[in-house]
C-alpha cells in the first residue's frame, strides 16, 4: 500500500478545510460587535465543529480498517514522532470540539438561540470552558503547523513524494 485509502484521504482534507472554516468563523464571532450577526453565526460554527468531530472519528476508523502506507522514513525515531503527532492531532481536534460543546452547554448561548434574542448572548470571556476551547485550538494549530512543515520538508527537501500518500487522486508507483 503506497497511499492511504481514498476515504481516509477525503476525510483528512475535509477535516482540514472544516477546521480552518471553524477557526475563522470562531474568530469572527469573537471580533464581531453585531449581536444579531453573532446569533446567526453560532449555529454554523456549531455544525462545522460537529462535522469535524464526526469526520475525525470516521478518519480514525478508516485508518484502522483500511490500513496505512509503510512508514516513509527508515528512521524509527522519526516514525514514532510522526505517529505521535498524528495521535496528538486527533486528540487535540476531539478536545477542541468537546471543549466547544462544554462552552455552549455552560454559557447560556442556547437560550439566546432558542429565543432568537441577541441580547441574551453571554460574555464568553467569563465562561471557563472557553479558556480550554482556546487552549486546545492553540495546541491543534501548533500540531498542524508541525505536521505541515514535516510534510513540506519531506516533499521539497527529502524529495520522497510523501504528499502522494494522502492525496485523493490515486497514483500508480
Amino acid at each position: 500500500m503506497k497511499q492511504y485509502s481514498k476515504r481516509t484521504a477525503v476525510t483528512h482534507w475535509l477535516i482540514f478545510l472544516l477546521f480552518i472554516a471553524a477557526f475563522f468563523l470562531g474568530h469572527e464571532l469573537d471580533e464581531s460587535k453585531d449581536a444579531a450577526q453573532k446569533l446567526s453565526m453560532y449555529p454554523i460554527h456549531f455544525l462545522i465543529g460537529d462535522a469535524v468531530l464526526l469526520l475525525t472519528l470516521l478518519r480514525i476508523y478508516f485508518r484502522k480498517k483500511d490500513g496505512e502506507p509503510a512508514a516513509a522514513n527508515a528512521n524509527p525515531l522519526l516514525n514514532k514522532l510522526a505517529a505521535a503527532t498524528h495521535m496528538l492531532m486527533n486528540i487535540a481536534v476531539i478536545a477542541v470540539v468537546i471543549s466547544g460543546v462544554a462552552t455552549v452547554a455552560t454559557s447560556g448561548v442556547i437560550e439566546a438561540l432558542k429565543l432568537a434574542d441577541p441580547a441574551l448572548i453571554p460574555d464568553f470571556h467569563k465562561v471557563e470552558a472557553k479558556e480550554f476551547h482556546e487552549l486546545f485550538i492553540g495546541v491543534t494549530l501548533l500540531l498542524v503547523m508541525f505536521h505541515v512543515a514535516a510534510a513540506l520538508y519531506h516533499q521539497f527537501i527529502v524529495k520522497d513524494n510523501l504528499l502522494r500518500r494522502i492525496m485523493i487522486k490515486r497514483f500508480e508507483d
